[in-house]
């Protein structure tokens, strides 16, 4: 992961920390009531337990803190109108039940009011660790932490908000290039899609072209003109060769979503401590839901206030 180039502004965050949790639970609430009932007579609705894990991970509580902390609070018992909040016991079963296909539904209701337009979008890759061992013990007792253990997260954010709109988690070894169409492929107009060199391939190019929008990769050395049945390579290599400043000038825009995976590393952490595999990949996928709703909510405070939502971050 390179360094980040943004922050989010240090004066929205402090502010918004005093109404964070009030905010964070009236919009959960708000979306998962989005959500299809079910019938029958259930004990707790599925989804106040959705609602409960998204907001266990979005306070950064483990089940155990959970229980003694968040439980008995009277503040999120009144918004979601229970005397006493459901065991950690069910919360996590919940979670068992819990599939992808309803986390992403979850997100795209949370983002839908920005995919309404013509997106900017960044996409990219980063591992999250799946082992347990402690960086700094590995690092004292020279010990060397293998790239393998992780789990690969290919992400697509808006390039103003630096939202996510939609994401996978796959294996380490899978490559990048096939994960361009499958993250672009809800969206039904694009303007300037930004990737590195992982994701250069003919395909890629054509299918952003066949939205309306531009792909921005830096071509390699070997690259040819040479179209393939995909007119938009050779115009992009064209535009590559003959104005290169300014195609790299619009692609280096690409490095602000290392902002994202810094935030969201920083935040909920680097790895995940989950057993099964299919566990670990829905804590990250609500770690990235989580990571929206603070993003939304800064956003409204930035724009009732009139501040800037992220600033240039420092370097070391």
């Amino acid at each position: 992961m390179g360094e980040p180039v943004l922050r989010l502004n240090p004066k929205i965050e402090s502010r918004v920390n005093r109404i964070l949790l009030d905010k964070s639970m009236h919009l959960i609430l708000y979306i998962i009531m989005l959500l299809p009932s079910i019938k029958g007579k259930k004990h707790y609705d599925y989804r106040i337990i959705i609602g409960l894990s998204i907001l266990r991970i979005f306070l950064r509580k483990s089940y155990e803190d959970y229980e003694v902390e968040m439980r008995n609070d009277s503040r999120i018992c009144n918004v979601f109108q229970l005397h006493i909040l459901p065991g950690k016991s069910t919360i996590h079963r919940g979670m068992q039940m819990l599939n992808m296909k309803l986390i992403y539904k979850i997100n795209f209701l949370l983002v839908q009011d920005q995919t309404r337009r013509a997106l900017n979008i960044l996409v990219d890759s980063s591992g999250i660790r799946t082992d347990k061992k402690s960086s700094w013990f590995c690092f004292r007792i020279k010990k060397e932490i293998s790239k393998k253990d992780c789990d690969k997260l290919h992400l697509a954010v808006c390039l103003d908000l630096l939202l996510i709109l939609n994401w996978r988690i796959t294996a380490w070894r899978k490559n990048d290039s096939p994960f361009l169409i499958i993250l672009l492929k809800p969206f039904y107009l694009l303007k300037i899609v930004l990737a590195d060199k992982g994701y250069l391939s003919r395909i890629n190019f054509q299918f952003v072209s066949d939205k309306k929008g531009a792909l921005f990769i830096p071509f390699k050395k070997n690259s040819t003109a040479k179209p393939k049945s995909h007119p938009a390579w050779k115009t992009n290599f064209n535009l590559w060769k003959k104005f290169n400043t300014i195609y790299m000038g619009i692609y280096h825009q690409r490095s602000k979503i290392e902002s994202v995976f810094s935030v969201i590393k920083k935040r909920f952490g680097d790895k995940t401590d989950c057993k099964s595999c299919l566990m670990r990949r829905k804590e990250i996928a609500l770690r990235l839901i989580a990571y929206n709703l603070r993003i939304l909510i800064c956003y409204q405070y930035a724009v009732e206030n009139n501040l800037p939502l992220w600033v240039r971050a420092k370097k070391k």
